[in-house]
């Protein structure tokens, strides 16, 4: 159960960025997530709620958006998302990819008072 671990080190994050404005009360959180991360988006609101718990974040609500995976053929420039997990190229079916997008890991906002 990775999100733990994720939610833990994302939630020290908000929680220092919340220090530095001089937040009083968290009242909402929007993460980015890449899907080759991975994250079962129950069991990361679960970890979240956890985190949370005393903290000037107690009643955040949480806002998860996943990134899709975007890939870079080498061969011949083309990008485009990956459906699934047909790890080739749409164009020239070359499977010399770069990933550029979907292994994120984002504080997007952090809203409160």
């Amino acid at each position: 159960m990775h999100e733990v671990a994720i939610v833990n080190d994302l939630f020290r994050i908000v929680l220092d960025v919340a220090e530095k404005e001089k937040l009083k009360k968290v009242d909402k959180v929007h993460f980015q997530l890449g899907k080759m991360m991975q994250v079962v988006p129950d069991l990361f609101k679960f970890a979240f709620d956890s985190a949370k718990a005393d903290t000037l974040a107690a009643e955040a609500e949480l806002e998860i958006e996943f990134l899709p995976v975007r890939m870079k053929c080498r061969q011949c420039g083309t990008e485009f998302e990956l459906k699934q997990q047909n790890f080739q190229c749409p164009d020239c079916q070359g499977m010399d990819l770069d990933m550029v997008q979907g292994r994120e890991l984002i504080v997007k906002s952090i809203e409160g008072e």
